[in-house]
């Protein structure tokens, strides 16, 4: 929904001021590319640190680079992307401002009331993305119906990793249904084998209870608690029973998880050292480079007991005005790059997600992309696709936080009930709104 006048202009003021506060961190980022003669260069600012991302970007600059166009891959590592987030704050408060740079969910729209926002509109009509998109992500890459984004692949949060050769051992079945699934952990722990790989940090214990709302409601629950809002979902028996699960979780995790990163917990059942993972489908890309085959050795669950969602994060990156026809020109191919079926399918085998581009070939891919395909394309026709909250595509800032904090809370406290969580996370939702509307 467009803000109004006055709110257009209290949010330019806060982003301003934090543009302005941005610039006293002595952050420092990388030298912006000048334009050389006529090549065209663009920077990309992104979080993708990791093995498996860092092959994926290596992927893009390989194909724009055959395009004739000079990709600087700007990686900023650590805080889930929050170190990169303060970059961009401070790179633009230095006029060194990137040509794209990676953001996602309802923050496109808070970015474009900035001024500061590029379009790749022409981009997108010329290669009709509104064809290849799924409606519900298409509007989400959109300020006033101009396309200012563009999406890279669809990633499913709420998977199950799990190591075969592990549960064998305890002659465990594959679990389906959550009461199968704590059979399986209780089997596991008994044998002295870790159950769950995880939890090392407030963002691996908030992907899992992204996963658990899941399993206690349906996909219209799941948007009325964590898109809508709604306090009476946020404070239901549900949400009550979705803490209570999180709190068994908590109960067969590695209790030495504190500190470790995802990507090691990954390569902790991928290695034998723990039986499964909740974690979303970028863990694959982690399980290959171990030189394992995702579906096979460790095989992809949903997290049993789902109800009907696929719950899924969308990776964008979004495009900033830039000063010369070089630049935007390098946006623009881009922009076409990044759409195109060959770049969906070398980029998204390398991630472990799936081609946001509808109706690009699976030749080629994985057993569990090729069910993931197959549960998105179910998804959709039920409508039953919904943004991860966990992964900053539901909600972003004081709201999120907020979710987070109790989270958190109820994580790190042991005597605090499910009951009490849920009633503190309505309560503090309904503040954060608040909050953030004055």
């Amino acid at each position: 929904m467009p803000l109004n006048p006055v709110a257009r202009i209290m949010r330019a003021t806060a982003i301003a001021a934090t543009l302005s506060a941005a610039g006293t961190l002595g952050i420092v980022g990388t030298a912006s590319a000048a334009d050389s003669g006529d090549k065209p260069q663009i920077d990309v600012l992104n979080w993708w640190t990791s093995g498996s991302e860092a092959k994926s970007m290596r992927v893009l600059q390989q194909m724009l680079g055959d395009k004739g166009v000079k990709m600087n891959n700007d990686a900023v590592s650590g805080g889930g992307g929050s170190n990169a987030r303060t970059v961009l704050k401070s790179r633009i408060q230095s006029h060194n401002t990137p040509g794209v740079a990676q953001i996602k969910g309802p923050k496109i729209q808070q970015w474009c009331e900035t001024g500061l926002i590029g379009s790749m509109d022409k981009a997108a009509k010329s290669d009709n993305w509104d064809e290849h998109v799924a409606p519900r992500i298409a509007k989400s890459l959109q300020c006033d119906g101009e396309y200012v984004a563009v999406p890279f692949n669809v990633h499913r949060i709420n998977w199950l990793w799990v190591n075969r050769s592990l549960l064998k051992e305890v002659d465990a079945e594959m679990p389906q249904t959550w009461s199968q699934f704590v059979g399986v952990l209780k089997k596991l722990k008994k044998a002295d084998i870790t159950p769950i790989a995880g939890g090392g940090n407030t963002w691996q214990v908030g992907t899992a209870f992204d996963a658990l709302v899941g399993t206690v409601g349906d996909a219209k629950f799941y948007r009325k608690a964590l898109i809508k809002l709604d306090q009476d979902a946020l404070s239901s028996d549900k949400m009550v029973q979705a803490f209570k699960r999180l709190r068994t979780i908590q109960k067969y995790t590695d209790p030495n998880a504190a500190g470790l990163s995802w990507n090691h917990n990954t390569g902790m059942v991928v290695q034998g050292k723990a039986a499964m993972q909740i974690m979303g489908d970028w863990a694959k890309g982690e399980i290959t480079n171990d030189g394992k085959t995702p579906g096979e050795e460790i095989a992809c669950v949903t997290m049993p007991g789902n109800k009907n969602s696929y719950i899924y994060n969308v990776d964008t990156f979004e495009a900033f005005t830039v000063d010369s026809k070089s630049r935007q020109k390098a946006q623009a191919v881009f922009a076409n790059t990044v759409m195109s079926p060959a770049f969906q399918r070398k980029f998204n085998m390398a991630k472990g997600s799936i081609p946001v581009r509808e109706g690009t070939s699976l030749k080629g891919f994985d057993l569990c992309a090729k069910r993931s395909a197959q549960l998105y394309k179910k998804a959709k026709k039920a409508d039953a696709l919904v943004p991860s909250m966990s992964q900053d595509m539901a909600e972003v800032g004081a709201v999120k936080g907020a979710i987070f904090d109790v989270i958190a809370k109820f994580y790190n406290t042991k005597d605090m009930t499910a009951q009490d969580a849920a009633e503190t996370l309505a309560s503090r939702v309904k503040q954060a709104k608040q909050m953030s509307q004055l």
